[in-house]
């Protein structure tokens, strides 16, 4: 990883950080807890989600990745991610073992392990002098990608579900 694709992924991983905690800054856990239907997820099964994923993906990516085989790298597909990632007119269905089963009991320990979280990958990534393009992972959704795409993902995730939490935010019926 050169020190310009350090700095870039480095100023998103804060970004999208910081943008999931100031939407879920100003929510009550009885807020937290509300679903405007029982198969849609809360607020704070969104943020159980993205401390478990940024875990997940940050797991694969120190203790998974293995050199390239015979993968096609498309070059520069990680800032396509970083750019789409974003998009929620296409719905994803959660691994298994990634989706919410009450892990933490308030929105303020899913927060605050989601952050623990975060840290980790921002102290590997300022470390990381591997060639992340020259490494593979099996990402649960979407198979094959390299580690660079990996941490891409894991990168602009947690900005996605902020799309989500703002959208339960404005339904008619949140609790105000």
């Amino acid at each position: 990883m050169d020190e310009s694709e350090r700095q870039f992924i480095l100023g998103n991983l804060q970004e999208t950080r910081e943008t999931f905690l100031a939407e879920t800054k100003t929510v009550r856990e009885d807020q937290a807890r509300w679903k405007p239907t029982s198969d849609r997820w809360s607020i704070l099964e969104c943020a159980e989600h993205v401390a478990v994923s940024e875990e997940g993906m940050f797991y694969l990516l120190t203790r998974e990745a293995m050199p390239l085989g015979t993968l096609t790298v498309c070059v520069g597909r990680e800032r396509e991610i970083l750019a789409r990632g974003t998009d929620r007119s296409k719905k994803f269905t959660a691994p298994e073992t990634m989706a919410p089963t009450g892990r933490f009991a308030t929105l303020a320990e899913a927060l605050r392990t989601f952050q623990e979280n975060r840290s980790r990958t921002i102290t590997y990534v300022e470390g990381c002098g591997q060639e992340l393009c020259n490494q593979e992972v099996v990402h649960p959704l979407f198979g094959r990608v390299t580690a660079n795409e990996c941490l891409a993902l894991l990168t602009i995730h947690p900005a996605r579900h902020s799309l989500q939490v703002r959208e339960l935010r404005q339904h008619p019926q949140f609790p105000k």
